[in-house]
């Protein structure tokens, strides 16, 4: 059969290496070829040739059809081979350009080279600005960086809260909970007390806040015989707190995109009760998570998976909260090493960190759902549905005015008839105090009308579709054995502790002095100097996550046209 020419494309022999394959056929052809040659024609049958009255020409021209086949049947074999060779040599580049979990393999378009510049400028930047240390950059890559670094650094300090120096726990708010809670002058207070406190500041991360109203509750001892009752409604904590709320004094940073649930029809004492709530649930995750993080019977990855699915077990809770609450359990506690190797990707950083992910080829491209017709905004307030979240909104130019929810409405018909009547009233100039008084007599109104518009069983179709949705998702193989972000972030970081660049031997050398010199800037608070001994090639995942997306905000800073563009005289 290895004479044959059919022999390669029959037995499934054809060699993956293209040579090979080309070899293997043009054997195969030329013993074809060899065989046409020396084959007699077939034998004759003399008994039909005297029947049929067969001529001379007759059996010629019967061989040379015969002979016409043959010739066919090899050009067709020489095609089905050389479409195998193809074939195979094609699904050899696929899988050698395909990545891990089959996909395509995407050009590396992260340059370590680069983003270690960027991290040296990012050191220099917190060494300056923390520690009032000026430390020289030696990588010329890293001092083209540095004016627009520090540009861009300078203008979200102070009271803005956005910048992000390289060392997590130097954070606006992470160095507060270091200075004023775990290395806080309380005798009395013990580790379990700091680890409560953590997540009170967390409900709000308002420094003067904590300091001026909170820590004076704190600091006295009958506080701690019920935390979660000291923060109810009516209880000398909101006293407090509204005193300080009418002052004009903010509850909350305003790095939290948190939007309060509407309990109370006044705003301030609506945020006020939103504020003491969540402060109460957060009390008792934090009593929940103690025993977790001093289990000694359970590894790094089991308490991460544990503190992860109690933190998304509370009440509003997502993968944001996961990872703050998670930053500072780890910064608090160190030798846990949580966020070594893994660390959730927060809201705010999903959609810059998923792209750098998927040009790294480490995950595949989020699938984009069609989205509906995008409303115009008009002049005139109108209701708008959110059905799934179970919101009837009534907007003005896209903003809006209220809104009504199933939960205080009853049903997502009732909430649609309030909303519109309160339109109606917006429209006719009625203020929001006014349309809130309204809102909650039409809410307790019994006989008010009600159009049977079915919204509750559409929003449950629209619920059971996403979750069939998400259901095929996990049993489709592709996207069940795909890493999560989280996943996906480690093999990256592995990827850039492994680079090997100028530049990245310039920042693991600067990382060194910079840490030296904070070990003794920072000699009274222990838990800021066991953050200073990073080993050498070894950034961790949350790190690498913050530093990452400051990074993709440098790179789209520089594309600015503003920044394109030559500089007038008047700038120069």
């Amino acid at each position: 059969r290895i004479g044959s020419p059919q022999a390669p494309a029959e037995s499934g022999r054809v060699p993956a290496h293209p040579k090979l394959a080309c070899r293997w056929g043009g054997l195969g052809l030329l013993m074809a070829a060899a065989a046409q040659q020396k084959a007699p024609g077939p034998p004759a049958n003399n008994a039909a040739d005297i029947k049929g009255q067969a001529t001379p020409q007759k059996r010629a021209r019967t061989s040379a059809v015969k002979q016409k086949a043959k010739n066919g049947a090899v050009v067709k074999t020489e095609t089905a081979v050389k479409v195998k060779t193809e074939t195979s040599v094609k699904t050899e580049q696929e899988t050698k350009s395909s990545g891990p979990h089959g996909m395509k393999k995407a050009e590396h378009k992260l340059d370590p080279s680069r983003f270690y510049s960027f991290l040296q400028a990012s050191l220099k930047m917190e060494a300056k600005e923390l520690m009032g240390y000026d430390v020289e950059l030696t990588d010329p890559k890293a001092k083209e960086l540095w004016p627009t670094v520090e540009r861009l650094a300078t203008r979200n300090l102070g009271n803005n809260e956005k910048w992000v120096p390289f060392h997590t726990i130097l954070g606006v708010h992470e160095f507060f909970v270091m200075e004023h809670i775990h290395h806080a002058k309380v005798k009395w207070w013990t580790d379990y007390h700091r680890f409560l406190l953590m997540f009170i500041f967390r409900s709000h991360c308002k420094r003067d806040f904590f300091l001026e109203v909170q820590l004076p509750h704190l600091m006295r001892q009958d506080f701690w015989r019920n935390p979660v009752a000291a923060f109810a409604p009516g209880s000398q904590m909101e006293k407090d707190i509204v005193k300080y709320r009418a002052k004009g004094n903010a509850l909350q940073t305003s790095c939290f995109l948190i939007i309060p649930e509407r309990l109370l029809a006044n705003d301030d004492q609506n945020l006020i009760r939103n504020l003491l709530l969540r402060t109460q649930r957060l009390i008792t995750l934090a009593e929940e998570l103690w025993p977790v993080v001093n289990d000694k019977k359970t590894t790094s990855d089991q308490k991460y998976d544990i503190i992860a699915e109690k933190i998304l077990a509370v009440r509003n809770l997502g993968d944001t909260w996961v990872k703050m609450l998670m930053v500072v359990i780890d910064l608090a506690r160190p030798e846990l090493h949580l966020l070594q190797k893994r660390c959730e990707v927060g809201i705010g950083a999903s959609d810059p960190l998923r792209a750098i992910l998927e040009e790294e080829g480490l995950i595949s491209p989020k699938v984009k759902r069609e989205m509906g017709e995008r409303q115009a905004r008009t002049e005139s307030s109108e209701v708008f549905q959110n059905l799934k979240q179970g919101i009837m909104a009534v907007k003005r130019q896209n903003i809006q005015v209220i809104q009504v929810t199933k939960g205080m409405a009853g049903t997502l018909d009732r909430a649609h008839a309030i909303a519109v009547v309160l339109a109606k009233l917006s429209n006719g100039g009625a203020d929001r105090p006014a349309l809130d008084k309204k809102k909650l007599q039409l809410i307790a109104d019994k006989n008010l009308k009600v159009p049977a518009l079915g919204l509750d069983a559409k929003a449950q179709e629209l619920i059971r579709l996403d979750e069939e949705r998400k259901a095929g998702e996990a049993l489709n193989p592709k996207i069940a054995n795909e890493p999560t972000a989280s996943g996906a972030l480690w093999q990256l970081c592995e990827r850039i502790n492994g680079s090997e660049t100028a530049s990245s031997r310039h920042f693991w050398d600067l990382l060194a002095k910079v840490e030296a010199h904070a070990r003794k800037h920072y000699a009274h608070l222990p838990l800021v100097v066991a953050q200073m001994k990073t080993k050498r090639c070894h950034l961790s995942a949350v790190t690498l996550q913050v530093q990452l997306c400051e990074f993709r905000q440098f790179e789209n800073y520089l594309q600015r046209p503003s920044l394109k563009r030559p500089a007038s005289s008047s700038e120069l």
